[in-house]
């Protein structure tokens, strides 16, 4: 019999669980955007609106696509209306499952492009 194990799921994080400084002295609680990587190739607006709109008003979301496959990059940047549910959608996402797929969200400080510069 092998030695080696099944590796364990992450556990979900709740509100206290996390620790929003991240320690490079830059206060970032007014970040009202975040970025999401590692989406699979079927995720498609709708279901970015469905699962992090839980967390708040979402007012744009910039999914860029690939101009001749029409399937996305694999990662998205999304703005609430206020900083507390980005806070909180990170809190709660990062490290989740969306089609299968473990996603990475973090705060950005860029804006969200009202266009895709993905070619047509």
């Amino acid at each position: 019999m092998s030695t080696r194990g099944r590796s364990t799921s992450p556990h979900p994080l709740h509100d206290g669980d996390v620790d929003m400084d991240n320690g490079n002295g830059v206060e970032k609680s007014h970040v009202k955007v975040i970025q999401v990587s590692n989406l699979t190739r079927n995720v498609v607006d709708a279901h970015l609106r469905t699962v992090f709109g839980f967390y708040g008003h979402i007012v744009k979301i910039d999914l860029p696509i690939f101009g001749k496959s029409g399937q996305n990059r694999g990662k998205a940047s999304l703005e609430f209306a206020d900083s507390a549910s980005a806070h909180k959608a990170i809190s709660h996402m990062n490290g989740g499952q969306l089609d299968g797929a473990v996603l990475k969200v973090e705060l950005s400080e860029f804006p969200v492009r009202s266009r895709s510069r993905s070619p047509r």
